[in-house]
């Protein structure tokens, strides 16, 4: 079996429009209308109770490696203490996150973030950022995430139903 590919970088900023901006100019690339990370149930070392999370995100619409910019959101692990910069490196579509995290686990490699579904299956998870040379990595089921809309709106959908964050292009 191959090594998956990384989806996409994830990029903690202090306001997201200034970050939209900057990151255009200097890459040429165009981003995504801002969107919404949005649960109930994210858990992390700020709070060990699933809890609010309600991270504004935008994605640029060249990759992958698609850039994710992340504005800064609470008190753990995507908040103003962690710094603007490089957050996680992400990978997609992964069938068992429960069976991945035990055998990193294994490895000596923890977690701290991650999001439960209605059923408590694992959405995404992130790897502690000390046991990978201060790097986390996300891994993020093939389940619908909790993404909306900037306003609180449904998102665009893709062809198989999952949250896109931008319309496809009318065929």
């Amino acid at each position: 079996m191959a090594a998956p590919l990384i989806d996409h970088i994830g990029i903690l900023v202090a306001d997201l429009e200034v970050a939209i901006s900057r990151w255009s100019a200097a890459t040429g690339y165009t981003f995504s209308e801002i969107h919404r990370y949005r649960t109930e149930r994210y858990v992390d070392s700020s709070n060990p109770e699933p809890h609010h999370h309600d991270a504004r995100i935008s994605f640029s619409k060249e990759g992958p490696p698609y850039i994710e910019l992340m504005e800064f959101h609470g008190q753990g692990t995507h908040s103003a203490a962690q710094g603007e910069g490089f957050h996680h490196l992400a990978f997609v579509d992964q069938p068992d996150l429960e069976q991945r995290m035990a055998a990193l686990a294994e490895q000596g490699i923890g977690h701290d973030g991650l999001v439960l579904g209605d059923n408590d299956r694992i959405l995404l998870w992130f790897t502690e950022k000390k046991d990978l040379n201060g790097i986390r990595i996300e891994y993020v089921s093939p389940d619908p995430q909790p993404i909306v809309r900037d306003d609180g709106t449904e998102p665009y959908r893709d062809s198989r139903g999952r949250p896109s964050l931008w319309p496809l292009d009318p065929a």
